[in-house]
């Protein structure tokens, strides 16, 4: 009897064999299943047995040092889990890439599912990456972002393929009992967290080999000297307006920083989660008379003793534009949740109340650990 494991483990090696008893691919994945996958190029399906339903596509990609490396070759960015991947249409289908079978397919359930908005009937796209014959590394459960047509050379003739754009989500195993339930019936219960989420919220959460960087409550506050100068923040910016002190506080900070140009606040009232705004000088020691070297930023300042959620960094988050990024700076810590939240979804670096700390400690706004009077004298006088 052909045994098969319980789970996928993203970025695990899996051996490809001919033999089932040995095979960790196509049997596993296949399992109870009389519909699953074939040996039949890159793009694959497993559909339900009863309905003929595709409830999952499966994308095979050659990086192997025996396929020929073309300008068309697959892309898998695991960092920012992203992934370009190529249809299998040839120049023989030119010049309808929906003549090859597996782009029919997704280009079918693309238009279909993803596109309309009808997440619950759109199949998980499951990406393997054959590194060598005989082995398969498992990249992760994906949904599909766009889809466009390109051209390529095919031996030296044109062809038009489909070029597919994939989210690599969050998550590190899928789950073999998911897999085999969802072909056979069609019930998708037991799914990795990530695509339960863009199943029902529509919200995309990003693997990223980053992702485990998380830090925890305590090592987001100073400890020893550097405490006292926290504790003067608090006790000193303080009262109705802290929050507006505590945002003069960070401009002042930003504009001794030899990166930091055009720092503006915005105004008090209607900033809608947006506390100042301007750009950081990425060659600041150089100069390109055509190419410009900054990046706008916007930034939120919170001046509490509670935790920062999630929520707080998506409302910064959808007041950035293309080619921003944000900036949050607390005097608090960011819950664990809205750190994993914001490693896979927005563009936005956190400024926990050690980082703050630290930050000042290399300026001149700090005089034994305190802020300095003057400082403090602006900042009461300014709000």
């Amino acid at each position: 009897m052909t045994s098969y494991g319980d789970k996928y483990v993203v970025n695990e090696t899996y051996r490809s064999s001919s033999d089932p008893e040995k095979d960790e691919f196509q049997t596993w994945l296949n399992g109870p299943i009389d519909t699953g996958i074939r040996n039949s190029g890159g793009i694959r399906s497993i559909n339900n047995p009863s309905t003929g339903k595709r409830e999952f596509l499966v994308f095979y990609s050659d990086s192997s040092s025996s396929q020929t490396q073309n300008p068309w070759e697959d892309v898998i960015n695991m960092s920012d889990g992203v992934a370009h991947y190529w249809g299998d249409a040839k120049a023989k289908h030119r010049p309808n890439p929906d003549s090859a079978t597996g782009n029919n397919w997704v280009k079918t359930d693309y238009i279909e599912t993803y596109a309309q908005g009808n997440r619950t009937d759109a199949p998980p796209v499951l990406l393997f990456e054959q590194p060598e014959s005989g082995k398969v590394i498992f990249r992760g459960v994906c949904v599909i972002t766009d889809l466009r047509i390109e051209r390529h050379k095919d031996e030296g003739e044109m062809a038009v393929n489909y070029l597919i754009e994939l989210a690599i989500l969050d998550t590190d195993t899928a789950s073999l009992e998911w897999i085999h339930r969802k072909a056979r019936t069609g019930v998708d219960q037991g799914g990795p967290d990530a695509w339960n989420q863009w199943v029902t919220e529509g919200r995309i959460q990003r693997y990223s080999i980053y992702k485990d960087n998380i830090r925890t409550k305590d090592s987001q506050y100073p400890d020893g000297q550097e405490k006292e100068l926290l504790d003067d923040i608090r006790g000193r910016l303080d009262g109705p307006n802290k929050g507006v002190q505590l945002e003069y506080l960070i401009k002042y900070l930003l504009e001794q920083l030899p990166t930091f140009t055009n720092i503006e606040l915005t105004p008090s009232s209607g900033d809608r989660g947006v506390d100042l705004t301007g750009s950081i000088d990425l060659l600041a020691d150089s100069h390109l008379s055509d190419t410009k070297t900054t990046v706008d930023f916007k930034a939120q300042v919170k001046n509490t003793g509670s935790s920062i959620s999630g929520k707080e960094l998506s409302r910064l988050a959808s007041r950035i534009d293309d080619g921003e990024i944000g900036l949050f700076f607390t005097t608090s810590h960011f819950t664990h949740s809205a750190q994993k939240e914001n490693s896979t979804t927005y563009p936005v670096r956190l400024f926990a109340a050690a980082d703050l700390v630290e930050l000042l400690l290399q300026t001149e706004l700090v005089e034994n650990h305190r802020l300095g009077d003057d400082i403090v004298s602006d900042i009461k006088e300014s709000t």
